[in-house]
C-alpha cells in the first residue's frame, strides 16, 4: 500500500495499491486487464509495469482510478530518484569479479567525489521537446572543486584573509561559487562521464574569469568634506596571487544520457539544461 503516488493527488486517509507487472514479450492485452479488475477492489491503483502497454486498454475501467507506468516512465522515475539523493542504490558485494575486456575502460565512482542537486526537471524538459519516449540514463559529469586561499588586498595595501571555493564546469567552460546547499546528502553511485581534456581550464594559472569571482567591494573610510556631509566610497578588494594556494577535489553535476528515436544520443546537462555530445 501507498499513501500518495504521483498522478493519483492526495486523497487523505485514501490508499492506492501497487501492483508490479514482470518483463514479458508481448505487452500487455485488454484482456489481461479485464481479468485482472475483476479480482482486484475498488479504489486507486497504480501498475508499474516492465511490459510496453497500449493506453487504451484502460478505456473500459470506469470504475476504478488506474494509472500505469510503462518501463521508460518507470526508469526515468527512477533515474531522478537516485539523482535527487532520494533513492541510494548498493551492488552486492562479489568474492570474486568476472574479467575484463582488455580494451574495456570503466570509471568507477569515487567515494570522495560529492555531487551537486540537479535543477533541470527531465520530465518537463523531455516534453518540451516532444522527446517523451525518449530513453534516458542517469549519469555524473566530472567536474572540479576548488579551494583558494589567500589574502584580499585594498587599495591601501591593507590585508584580509580569507578562503573560497569554486566549481570548475569543463561542460559549460565555466566558473561558478560552491554553495554548500546546493550539495546532495550523499552522491549516488552512477557512471562518471569525463569530458574532453582540452576543456579544463589552467586554474592554478588563476585566469580573469576566476579573479573575478573572488574579488570584493567593501566601505572604504568616509571622505572628510566641509560641513556636515561625508562619503563612503565602495573600494575593491582583490586577490594578491602571491598569497594564493589552490587546492583542487572531485565534484559531480548531474546529468542523463538522452536517447530520442531515431536521434544521436546526447548528454544533457543536469545544472544548465544544455545538450552536449555524448563518447
Amino acid at each position: 500500500m501507498a499513501e500518495r503516488i504521483p498522478e493519483l493527488g492526495q486523497t487523505p486517509g485514501s490508499t492506492v495499491q501497487v501492483w508490479h507487472v514482470p518483463s514479458d514479450i508481448l505487452p500487455i492485452s485488454s484482456a489481461e486487464i479485464e481479468r485482472w479488475s475483476v479480482d482486484a477492489q475498488g479504489g486507486r491503483h497504480w501498475i508499474l509495469s516492465e511490459r510496453p502497454y497500449d493506453d487504451a486498454i484502460l478505456d473500459s475501467l470506469k470504475s476504478m482510478e488506474v494509472v500505469i507506468w510503462g518501463p521508460e516512465r518507470m526508469a526515468r522515475w527512477i533515474g531522478d530518484a537516485v539523482l535527487a539523493g532520494e533513492l541510494v542504490a548498493h551492488s552486492p558485494a562479489l568474492d570474486v569479479e568476472p574479467p575484463k575486456e582488455q580494451d574495456e575502460v570503466v570509471h568507477e565512482p569515487d567515494a570522495n567525489r560529492t555531487a551537486l542537486i540537479p535543477v533541470v526537471d527531465l520530465e518537463s524538459w523531455l516534453i518540451q521537446r516532444g522527446w517523451e519516449d525518449a530513453n534516458a540514463s542517469p549519469v555524473l559529469l566530472s567536474a572540479r572543486l576548488w579551494t583558494v586561499e589567500g589574502i584580499l588586498r585594498g587599495p591601501e595595501g591593507d590585508g584580509e584573509a580569507g578562503i573560497w571555493r569554486v566549481v570548475e564546469d569543463p561542460w559549460s567552460n565555466s566558473l561558478f561559487p560552491h554553495e554548500p546547499e546546493e550539495v546532495l546528502p550523499h552522491a549516488p553511485r552512477l557512471r562518471v562521464l569525463e569530458p574532453d581534456e582540452r576543456d579544463w581550464s589552467n586554474i592554478r594559472s588563476l585566469p580573469e574569469e576566476l579573479l573575478k569571482l573572488l574579488d570584493r567591494r567593501k566601505k572604504g573610510e568616509p571622505n572628510d568634506q566641509e560641513g556636515s556631509v561625508s562619503s563612503i566610497m565602495l573600494e575593491w578588494w582583490r586577490l594578491d596571487s602571491d598569497t594564493a594556494v589552490l587546492s583542487d577535489a572531485p565534484i559531480a553535476i548531474p546529468g542523463w544520457i538522452i536517447e530520442p528515436e531515431g536521434a544521436t544520443p546526447q548528454v544533457l546537462h543536469g545544472r544548465n539544461g544544455r545538450l552536449y555530445e555524448a563518447d
